[in-house]
């Protein structure tokens, strides 16, 4: 650019700025104008430098964007570039002019290849620029572009509430811009923000700002004074001041006050647990203050499906809910899973703890008594169990396969289903008895033929406690028992209980005619056998429990262990009538460990591993002339280990699948009879069973026939819709007497079964399915007198297993909540039936063997039930069961069952007097006529039994004071052909007493 122009464009700038310019009032105004006057005389004169110091003193006396230019032209005529870089850089930020920045640009442009560029940016942006050294002076604020010499600097940065930042040895180059990012680090301390509810919004110095954290939380603040703005609903908000130093915590604590209302929380179920928001708060019907706002509550009851339900709480006002329960009946039995009943693939009942301790049952048997299809009989040894209508004399129930908590309990020398003591004391531990009817092998296996029966007890605990207990019931007996549970935690604990008794049993009156025409004028000691068919005082027995649980999360333990000890003066297998010496001793008890993780939302694993105990001895006083004595002493020993494993697989939630294995491994199955024969004073031995070749004198010497069981299943559950389920599922079980080189397989055991919903409140179920029943070791093996063994391979004869095949429908229409009508009907058909056959003479002995002829069994059966709703209970059942062998056409023999009613009716029903303090409950059962052995008809039986029960929740006791049997009603059952009697009176009036103190 020539002289000339650039005095021109020097000129044109002092003309704008002096007309745009208001006259100034003060001297400082008047000075700077002067020096810029000079500036521009010395510029036209060519003298840059006079003209720079008096261009330098007008700006730095009233600082102006035009001057800026001048300066930026006149060091440009000085060829001084990084100072006309530096000013023409200044001069373009502050004009405002769109039109005068080109030119601007343009001189930037111009000097660029003579200066070295250095583009300063920080982030934040806005801090001071130095160069070198803080006392040159700022050279501006980021973003800042610097003009320079060639070489070297440093570059320092300042900006209020952020470190001071540096850089050194910034190499700048003529002609090139280098560019220099700095991030500051803010100069900051910290709040920590704690109070008592979490889920609090804090908000700085700015009570309608956005949220700066959710409490608990840290913020980062420069240092100060600042004020918090706490909020939260359904609390006050509130305010508070912090001084915040530098690079340190300062803790804010917080303390909101509650804005609450009444909430008012009814159900149709007193002493349900509310739970708000998931804290426990009271029972219903409750009145709770509560925090305002949307509360989540929660209403829950032992027995009852728990409802979730939001409510809307208003301050300082009244919110009222009211909950409807529904009953949950879970099983456990019917797929070795815990589901609803109605969902289960069986005909379920649930025996509930209400219905165990407002009616005080003894036993387990005397809590079967009145459900549909069951009926009991008991013989003065053991109670034996019927499921609609199979319970054939002898068969010891080895038919009903009884569980506690899952684990098999039956007997295995002859399949014994122990019902009564023989089961356990008392059913204080025990929480509910699942009954489940029809065929159970695909779960379980053998026994599980027409049903089973699952004891379960309490689970976990989850407070620490104690109680002791008393009771009195039939035969005289008195019991007494203690337990104590121990939460160690949330997720583990343990629990344990003992219960011991002793029963004086009853007298009997056993007629047995020594010969069919002895006249009514003979003596009664030559009338009968035995001379006094009288047992008094003969019948005691002893017996003791111990049962415990250990838990820590999905690991868990359970021990049982049970022994009775009976007299038998009740004549059973040809023994003197009322001779206590002759006893029965059972003693059973497991112990087993369950690991039951779920891997993942649609795997999960369930492994059991156990170890059983089998122990039975009797000594049996036989029937003798008076000139000796013979008495038989029997043991058999069972100890045998077993393992499940089980997997559960649900890829979707409309599919689940199981598979899982189960081995035993019985490591004795030795049975040892030897009788001893005594006269005139001298006593003589000798071993009845005993292996070939065995020393008689060897009291260690038994015969054993250890065995092994191995089996696999599988069952799938396809659920399409809420309303359709459909269950299938099949198991092979295999047995393995490797040392009596015997083998066999059960064959599959399948079941299917169909779940329909067609409306609400309507449950269909259509089932159908398989079972088998393996012959225990008593009836393969035992061999004594006149008795051969099922198994002879030198005869080529074997016992197999026996098999039903069932089909079932049962509909349940629910009338209400409370009210539900239930309609059966069923058919089982039994092959390989294995009964006693021969005439037990030396020409033709007896032995255990499969008959030709089937079984089938024809039944129905219906139901009205209200369920337990405060302290109510009600229901009436009605069954039918007409059980056949089907004979050969002109067979003889009866077709007809023995000990199978054909006709069953029970009624049930629970009343609050007083409240929880005192509650009426009874029962009536009627059973048509049974037939005995003598194929002649029991009379029918009409039993009712009147409990009163209560609790004190401040004392902590609960008591039962009943009368079984209150019409006294004379009834006989049939029993077994190893009595010589054809039947046995069934207990009379009774009386019942319990009282238990929880502590």
């Amino acid at each position: 650019m020539s002289f000339r122009r650039s005095v021109l464009l020097i000129i044109l700038v002092s003309l704008l700025t002096s007309s745009g310019r208001p006259a100034w009032a003060d001297d400082l105004a008047d000075e700077a104008d002067l020096h810029f006057r000079i500036a521009t005389e010395r510029y036209q004169k060519q003298d840059y430098r006079g003209a720079l110091e008096h261009f330098l003193v007008s700006n730095r006396l009233v600082p102006n964007r035009n001057v800026i230019f001048n300066i930026a032209r006149t060091y440009e005529a000085l060829a001084e570039y990084p100072d006309a870089f530096r000013y023409y850089v200044q001069a373009l930020d502050l004009e405002p002019n769109a039109s005068r920045r080109p030119a601007i640009e343009e001189a930037l442009a111009r000097i660029r290849p003579n200066v070295a560029v250095i583009n300063v940016t920080t982030d934040p942006p806005g801090a001071t620029v130095y160069i070198n050294r803080r006392d040159l002076g700022g050279r501006g604020n980021t973003p800042r572009l610097l003009g320079f010499q060639p070489g070297k600097h440093k570059i320092i940065v300042d900006l209020e509430g952020y470190e001071p930042a540096e850089v050194d040895n910034v190499e700048a180059k003529t002609g090139e811009q280098t560019n220099v990012a700095i991030k500051l680090k803010r100069i900051v301390g910290t709040v920590r923000v704690v109070g008592e509810t979490a889920g609090t919004t804090v908000r700085v110095n700015d009570a309608s700002g956005p949220p700066a954290c959710t409490a608990p939380c840290d913020l980062t603040l420069p240092p100060g004074r600042h004020r918090l703005y706490l909020a939260q609903e359904g609390f006050q908000p509130s305010e508070q001041d912090v001084n915040v130093a530098a690079a340190s915590t300062v803790v804010a604590r917080y303390r909101l006050s509650p804005l609450t209302g009444s909430l008012v929380v009814n159900a149709d179920e007193r002493d349900a647990l509310v739970e708000v928001d998931g804290k426990p708060m009271g029972f219903t019907p409750a009145v709770l203050n509560v925090q305002s706002g949307q509360r989540r509550v929660r209403v829950s009851l032992r027995g009852f499906r728990p409802v979730e339900q939001t409510a809307n709480v208003v301050a300082s006002q009244q919110t009222r809910i009211d909950i409807s329960l529904r009953q949950l009946e879970e099983v456990e039995a019917a797929s070795r899973t815990a589901e609803a009943v109605e969902d289960a693939p069986s005909s379920v009942t649930i025996i509930s703890g209400q219905e165990l301790r407002a009616m005080g049952y003894p036993t387990v048997a005397e809590a079967l008594r009145g459900v549909r299809g069951l009926y009991t009989t008991y013989d003065g040894s053991y109670t034996w169990g019927g499921i609609r209508g199979v319970s054939i004399p002898g068969d010891y129930s080895n038919r009903v396969l009884v569980l506690l908590n899952g684990h098999p309990i039956n007997d295995t020398w002859d399949g014994l289903a122990f019902l009564d003591q023989s089961a356990r004391t008392d059913l204080e531990d025990v929480e509910r008895i699942e009954v489940v009817r029809g065929p159970g092998s695909l779960l379980y296996g053998t026994g599980a033929f027409v049903g089973v029966i699952n004891i379960v007890t309490r689970s976990r605990p989850t407070s620490v406690g104690a109680s002791v207990g008393v009771g009195a019931s039939q035969y005289g007996f008195i019991r007494g028992r203690g337990s104590v549970q121990l939460p160690f935690g949330r997720d583990s604990g343990m629990w344990l209980s003992v219960a011991g008794g002793h029963g004086q049993g009853r007298d009997y009156f056993l007629p047995i005619p020594l010969d069919p025409d002895t006249s009514d004028e003979e003596s009664p000691a030559d009338k009968w056998k035995n001379g006094d068919p009288n047992a008094r005082g003969a019948d005691h027995f002893n017996v003791g429990t111990l049962q415990g649980r250990l838990w820590y999360k999905s690991l868990s333990a359970q021990m049982w262990l049970n022994q009775r000890k009976k007299s038998i003066p009740t004549g059973a297998s040809q023994t003197i009538v009322g001779d206590d010496r002759t006893f029965y001793r059972d003693t059973r008890g497991f112990f087993e460990a369950t690991f039951a993780p779920r891997i993942s939302q649609t795997f999960s694993s369930t492994t059991r591993v156990g170890a059983d105990i089998q122990l039975y001895d009797d000594t049996l006083w036989l029937e003798s002339n008076g000139a000796r004595t013979v008495y038989d002493v029997e043991k058999y020993q069972d100890t045998f280990l077993l393992a499940d494993q089980r997997f559960e697989i649900t890829p979707i939630r409309q599919l689940k699948i199981t598979v899982g294995a189960e081995g035993q491994l019985h490591l004795l199955g030795r049975m040892r009879i030897e009788e001893t024969e005594c006269s005139a004073g001298t006593c003589t031995s000798g071993p009845l069973i005993l292996p070939v070749n065995g020393d008689p004198n060897d009291e260690d010497l038994f015969y054993e026939h250890p065995y092994q069981l191995l089996a696999g299943y599988g069952l799938v559950d396809i659920t399409p819709s809420d309303r359709i389920r459909i269950s299938a599922g099949a198991r092979l079980d295999y047995y393995n007497y490797s040392e009596d080189g015997l083998s066999f397989n059960s064959g599959i055991s399948p079941r299917l079964a169909l779940i329909v919903k067609p409306y609400e409140g309507g449950n269909l179920k259509i089932i159908g399915g398989q079972a088998f029943r393996a012959p225990p070791i008593y009836e393969l093996f035992l061999e004594i007198g006149d008795l051969r063994p099922g198994y002879d391979p030198a005869a080529k004869e074997t016992v197999l297993p026996e098999r039903v095949t069932s089909g079932e429908v049962e509909f349940t229409h629910r009338l209400s909540s409370t009210l539900s009508v239930l309609g059966a009907a069923y058919v089982n058909y039994m092959t390989n039936v294995i009964q006693q056959t021969g005439s037990f003479t030396a020409d033709e002995p007896g032995r255990y063997n499969n008959i030709d002829e089937p079984t089938l069994v024809l039944g129905a059966e219906a139901e009205l039930r209200r369920e337990w709703r405060q302290g109510w209970m009600a229901s009436a059942s009605y069954s039918f069961s007409r059980a056949r062998t089907l004979r050969k056409e002109n067979d003889p023999r009866p077709e007809t069952l023995p000990n199978s009613p054909e006709h069953m009716v029970s009624v049930k029903g629970a009343v609050p007097l007083l409240g929880k303090a005192l509650t009426l409950a009874t029962r009536l059962t009627v059973e048509s006529s049974r037939l005995d052995k003598t194929l002649s008809r029991t009379d029918p039986a009409v039993i009712w039994d009147v409990v009163l029960s209560g609790q004190a929740d401040v004392a902590g006791l609960r008591y039962n004071v009943g009368v079984y049997n209150v019409a006294d009603w004379e009834y006989e059952g049939p029993i077994s052909p190893q009595f010589t009697a054809t039947r046995i009176a069934q207990p009379g009036r009774t009386f019942l007493l319990s009282a238990n103190l929880n502590f």
